[in-house]
């Protein structure tokens, strides 16, 4: 494995790769509930961009500090620079950094998660919930049009009319019913939110990540295509991981009737 990369060059965020390979990154501004600031925004584009290239992360964990998950744009700071991006991107294209991780990425979500900062929980292949969580999709509620990809997550996550009836009020979504409807995998005690959240990423991290990529890719692929696209991607991923030394790995434990040892590779 190659040698650990640091973590710590970032404004409001704190990062921790964790020996498992899960990479732990923290929303910090607290007195704000974690809301964005410039330095927010930078550092979290940064960030996914060193998870990503990084053969030592395996998995990637998003909470917030404090009482808050994320409160959405912070608009009292005095760093209001926008989410950065290359010449010729679109404003929120760090979304598809996120939503395109070839990663397992998992939202811990431990209290308020309003506007972009919910936009951003969606954008993980997995939400849990503390009960102390409230989701808001408030955007219409103060009059602002829906960003952060939300008009594109929420409905594939929910489905059409549920989306659109909690984004017309804007108002918490009960977690009941966020649970029931697949938007989030589990609502927990708040005491036991990071604990059932690092568990998972562990697992996750311990598994073929880069067979997760493949997989992550031809899912996100197939909710816009046709079944004769989910066959080509299918068949394009089977003989892609002959190459991948965890397909070796898969297949040998289980003739030698033993847990895999699988390197993400």
């Amino acid at each position: 494995m190659s040698t650990a990369q640091s973590y710590s060059n970032y404004d409001a965020l704190q990062v921790e790769l964790m020996s498992d390979g899960v990479v732990l990154a923290t929303l910090d501004r607290p007195e704000r509930l974690n809301a964005f600031n410039g330095g927010m925004r930078h550092s979290i584009r940064a960030l996914l961009h060193q998870v990503r290239d990084d053969k030592n992360a395996r998995a990637l964990v998003i909470t917030g500090a404090g009482r808050g998950f994320c409160s959405g744009a912070d608009l009292t700071t005095e760093d209001r620079r926008t989410w950065p991006t290359e010449v010729y991107e679109p404003q929120f294209a760090w979304n598809l950094d996120l939503l395109h991780m070839p990663k397992p990425t998992i939202a811990a979500v431990n209290g308020v998660a309003a506007g972009g900062g919910l936009g951003l929980a969606f954008l993980c292949d997995i939400r849990i919930c503390s009960t102390e969580a409230r989701l808001l999709p408030l955007w219409l509620k103060r009059a602002i049009h829906p960003d952060d990809l939300v008009t594109w997550t929420l409905p594939r996550l929910v489905g059409y009319s549920r989306a659109l009836k909690w984004m017309y009020l804007g108002d918490d979504i009960p977690l009941e019913e966020a649970k029931s409807s697949g938007l989030v995998s589990d609502v927990v005690p708040g005491d036991k939110l990071m604990e059932v959240t690092l568990e998972l990423a562990s697992q996750l991290a311990k598994g073929p990540t880069a067979h997760y990529s493949l997989a992550k890719q031809s899912v996100l692929m197939g909710l816009n295509r046709t079944p004769w696209d989910a066959v080509l991607m299918e068949s394009w991923g089977q003989q892609k991981i002959r190459t991948f030394e965890d397909t070796e790995e898969g297949g040998k434990a289980f003739r030698e009737q033993r847990a895999p040892e699988f390197k993400g590779q």
